[in-house]
């Protein structure tokens, strides 16, 4: 079902191509503007691109310079020569970064190419059946691109025209804030409150009240200014829908085909085939790993999850079992080995040495179920937003208010499902609720967020000191050969 309806929609993104991949550029498309837009097959396929845009969220994650690695769950030891890489991702993990080498969280090639579509649009010469939900939900994913940077980078430039003729200027962090504040607002009736294999993966409303839920969370970070009860309502609106549930078994989120998941509610439809780009496996398994699972790859013995991190787990959690631990074996039962052909795979917690760390050493990825014969883009669908983060932002805001009886009944109800005998929390701080929303979304690409949400990304963990004074690493730098390229731009602070 995902392959009939999604990609006869999203393989148009092969038919959009715009060369412009940011805002120093001169704009081109390789689209004949006066040629295009007469028919409503061609309308479709200059949609499908603006979703496309969102293979960029995970595209990154799992390589060199990747946000994702600058929190306490994830780093990449360099293994000998093995992501080495120059030290830079020693660096990243211990929050060194520069302008010239940082983290790529500069999105403004997918907001280019919605703003362009938006274009097109506009210039169509036939009309266009459900125009305003179409636009509704290109200004949604525009939006979503919006929030990305305004968490990673902050100060960024406000552009919504693709025909711009000066370079762009910063706009300040709060000017950004209020742009997407009104963008997710002026959309949110607009757009449909299906939820169904129509639907899957598109901009629905329940995707913009997540995404405002997310929003007004993190919104004392960005404004000075804190939100608990704006983010309440958006939780509840997602609540009362009653189109969604918690899973019954978490791991039902990750499934190969978990397009049928309860729980998620705006996802990735990531294809072997068709929309591939998604391989936290073989970014994280040691070499001889496809032996033990039967793939068509070997992987390449990077991402490894932080020691302490994984010793926080209760072992009888059922999250536990995100982690790839212990004597590796292939499909057959017989022992697999390192490079060396002597020693046993082992993957153990402890890494002794960051810098030079061993095959073996570093818990492994496995969140996500493993395919047989997979190859190393995986089939499963990536949830960017998933139903039980709804409840814990909810009770994150309760507790923040002082409920802390009613907050703590949430967390407990998400807890529930990954014991076999009850662990329910009988009291609930806010380091006892972080704690627990780094069980729930590991590698899920939200634990930067948070430890920033809670003022501990600036803390010391295994083998990064603790930040500078001023926090200037709560912000990325904008990359230096963007800022080469538009003399316009003020640099953040700190770089």
């Amino acid at each position: 079902m995902k392959k009939n309806f999604i990609y006869s929609i999203w393989l148009s993104v092969s038919l959009f191509l715009i060369s412009c991949t940011d805002l120093s550029e001169t704009f081109y498309s390789t689209i004949p503007q006066d040629q295009y837009g007469s028919t409503t097959e061609e309308i479709n396929s200059l949609i499908g691109p603006a979703y496309g845009t969102i293979n960029a969220y995970t595209g990154d994650v799992f390589a060199n310079l990747s946000p994702w690695v600058t929190g306490d769950d994830l780093m990449v030891p360099a293994r000998g020569l093995d992501w080495y890489s120059g030290g830079i991702n020693l660096r990243t993990h211990t929050h060194e970064w520069s302008a010239r080498e940082t983290p790529n969280c500069w999105r403004f090639s997918q907001v280019t190419t919605i703003n362009k579509i938006i274009k097109l649009l506009d210039e169509a010469t036939i009309e266009i059946e459900n125009k305003d939900r179409i636009y509704a939900e290109l200004r949604g994913l525009r939006a979503f691109w919006y929030f990305y940077m305004l968490d990673h980078l902050g100060n960024i430039p406000i552009v919504t025209s693709f025909d711009i003729t000066e370079l762009p200027t910063n706009n300040t962090r709060k000017e950004v804030y209020g742009f997407v504040e009104s963008e997710l607002l002026a959309i949110e009736n607009v757009l449909t409150e299906e939820k169904s294999m129509n639907t899957y993966t598109k901009f629905t409303k329940w995707v913009a009240y997540t995404l405002l839920a997310k929003f007004y969370l993190n919104a004392e970070v960005y404004t000075g200014t804190p939100q608990w009860e704006k983010c309440i309502t958006y939780c509840q609106k997602v609540i009362d829908s009653n189109l969604y549930e918690l899973e019954p078994d978490i791991f039902n989120c990750f499934k190969v085909n978990n397009e049928s998941s309860v729980e998620n509610i705006w996802s990735i439809p990531y294809d072997a085939d068709y929309f591939n780009g998604f391989n936290p496996y073989q970014c994280s398994w040691h070499y001889a790993s496809y032996q033990t699972f039967d793939q068509q790859y070997s992987s390449w013995n990077g991402i490894c999850a932080v020691p302490s991190f994984v010793k926080a787990f209760d072992p009888e959690d059922a999250r536990y079992k995100s982690f790839l631990i212990g004597i590796q074996y292939k499909s057959n039962g017989e022992p697999l080995y390192t490079r060396d052909g002597v020693t046993p795979l082992n993957f153990t917690v402890e890494v002794a040495d960051f810098a030079n760390a061993t095959e073996n050493e570093g818990a492994r990825l496995f969140k996500w179920e493993v395919e047989k014969n997979a190859r190393g883009s995986l089939n499963n669908d990536f949830a960017i937003f998933r139903y039980s983060d709804i409840l814990l932002m909810k009770a994150e805001c309760l507790l923040r208010l002082g409920n802390e009886p009613e907050a703590r009944t949430i967390v407990n109800q998400v807890r529930a499902r990954n014991f076999q005998t009850p662990k329910p929390y009988e009291a609930l701080t806010l380091d006892i609720l972080l704690r627990e929303r780094a069980f729930e979304f590991v590698f899920e690409g939200w634990r930067r967020n948070d430890l920033i949400r809670f003022d501990r990304f600036k803390d010391a963990w295994d083998f990064k000191p603790e930040d500078p004074a001023d926090r200037h690493t709560y912000l990325f730098p904008i990359p230096l050969d963007v800022m080469d390229k538009n003399p316009n731009l003020k640099q953040n602070p700190g770089y």
